[in-house]
C-alpha cells in the first residue's frame, strides 16, 4: 500500500509540468465537444443538469473528492490478502495505465467542462489567474482528457470479476464505473471521451501485463476468510480517507476530529484479523 501511494503521489506531480494553456485546452474541449456531438456521445448537459439540483449537487462534490483514493486502497489491499499470487499482474497494470495517461495529457491539454459557460458554467480562468494561483502549484487544471477516476473504477469491476467470478460482491462492483461516471461527469470535471480515453488506459496496460506475466494465470493459494479480507479491505479505505480528509493547514482544528477517528479506526481494522489469525496472513511482496 506505501508503493500504491507513492505512485500516486508521483502521478500527481508529473501531470503538474504538463498543464497546458487556457487558450489551448479550451480549444480544445470545443473540438471534443464537436466530436461526441458528431458521435452521438454529448451527454454532459443532462448529466450535469442532474448534478446541479439539490441534493445530489452537494452528493456528487463529495464524491467527487472522498471515494475514488478510498476505493482504489481498499481494493488493492483486499486483492494483496485474497490472491498474492495474482496481485502482481493487478500491480502492474495499475502502475503502467498511468504512463499513456501522462502522454495523453502532454499532447492534448484539455480543459474541463466547468470551464465552459454553456454548460452551465462561469467563464474560464484568465491565464494569469492560473498561472498565479496556488491550486496550480499541485494541481494540472488542463488534464481532463484521460479520466483515470474512470478507468479505476472499471478496473476495480473487472479484477473483482476476474479474482472471485462467483461472489455477489465481485458483481455488485459492476455499479460502480456507472457511479463514476455520473460523478465525475455531473460535477463539470470530465467528458464522455474522457472516460473512453481513461478506459484505454488501462486496456493498454492490461495488455503489457500479459506481456511482462505471460497468459498462464499462477495456482492460487488458500485464500483467507472472508471476513479477514473485508475487514483488511475496509481498513484500508478508512485509512485512505482519513488521511485525505485530514486538515494540514489547521492540524489542531476540531475539523481534523472525524478523520483521526476514522484513521484509527482503520488502523485496528488491518490489525485485529492479523493479531487474532492462528498464522499470518500471506500477502505478495
Amino acid at each position: 500500500m506505501g508503493l500504491v501511494a507513492l505512485v500516486l503521489l508521483a502521478w500527481q506531480a508529473a501531470r503538474i509540468p504538463l498543464e497546458g494553456t487556457v487558450e489551448t485546452s479550451v480549444a480544445h474541449a470545443q473540438s471534443v465537444r464537436r466530436l461526441e456531438h458528431a458521435l452521438g456521445l454529448d451527454v454532459e448537459n443532462s448529466v450535469i443538469r442532474f448534478g446541479a439540483t439539490a441534493p445530489f449537487d452537494g452528493i456528487l462534490e463529495w464524491m467527487y473528492t472522498g471515494i475514488h483514493t478510498p476505493a482504489l486502497f481498499g481494493f488493492l489491499a483486499a486483492a494483496c490478502v485474497y490472491a498474492p499470487e495474482r496481485y502482481t499482474r493487478l500491480r502492474t497494470i495499475f502502475v503502467v495505465s498511468f504512463l499513456p495517461a501522462l502522454l495523453a495529457i502532454g499532447l492534448y491539454p484539455l480543459a474541463p467542462p466547468h470551464w465552459l459557460p454553456e454548460l452551465g458554467f462561469g467563464l474560464a480562468p484568465r491565464q494569469d489567474e492560473l498561472a498565479g494561483s496556488i491550486e496550480t502549484l499541485i494541481h494540472n487544471s488542463t488534464a481532463a482528457i484521460a479520466s483515470q477516476h474512470f478507468g479505476f473504477a472499471v478496473f476495480i469491476a473487472a479484477a473483482s470479476l476476474w479474482l472471485a467470478p462467483r461472489s455477489r460482491i465481485a458483481w455488485a462492483t459492476l455499479a460502480y464505473p456507472a457511479l463514476v461516471f455520473v460523478v465525475i461527469v455531473g460535477t463539470g470535471n470530465h467528458y464522455v471521451l474522457d472516460c473512453i480515453v481513461g478506459l484505454l488506459t488501462f486496456v493498454f496496460a492490461a495488455a503489457v501485463a500479459v506481456l511482462l506475466h505471460g497468459r498462464r494465470e499462477p495456482r492460487p493459494t488458500n485464500a483467507p476468510a472472508t471476513r479477514e479480507v473485508v475487514s483488511i479491505s475496509f481498513g484500508f479505505m478508512m485509512i485512505a480517507w482519513g488521511l485525505v480528509s485530514l486538515q494540514l493547514i489547521s492540524p489542531r482544528g476540531w475539523s481534523n476530529a472525524v478523520p483521526v477517528l476514522v484513521l484509527a479506526g482503520g488502523i485496528a481494522a488491518v490489525l485485529v484479523p492479523r493479531l487474532s489469525a492462528k498464522e499470518p496472513l500471506v500477502e505478495s511482496g
